[in-house]
């Protein structure tokens, strides 16, 4: 039997372009992105932090998403490809910009 495990990425910052509004759509806004991957825990076939970061990263920076939640469908189908040990998916996409006194977003919770 195996073991459940959660790994995290918290506060993980960089550039996208999400959003509906047209300077929204030509300027890279920052985003900070929160992940939980469950996984199916097997001592001898780990899974890499490095892989799900680069992957989330690549996934919003490759395409210019129109909202937050098209933008997490997206990337949560992609980091459970990486790997059949992988059941679920949480992800968190906040936009800090956007108001100065709070933080906006969404959250998916995907169970494969």
């Amino acid at each position: 039997m195996s073991e459940k495990m959660t790994l995290l990425i918290e506060k993980f910052e960089f550039e996208a372009i999400i959003g509906l509004l047209e300077y929204e759509r030509e300027t890279p806004q920052k985003v900070e992105v929160w992940a939980k991957v469950e996984i199916k825990y097997k001592k001898k076939s780990l899974i890499d932090y490095v892989v799900i970061c680069d992957i989330i990263k690549n996934s919003l920076q490759s395409k210019k998403f129109f909202t937050i939640e098209e933008a997490l469908l997206h990337v949560s189908k992609k980091i459970a490809k990486i790997s059949p040990q992988i059941c679920r998916v949480y992800l968190k996409i906040l936009k800090p910009s956007v108001f100065e006194d709070r933080l906006v977003g969404a959250t998916i919770d995907k169970i494969f």
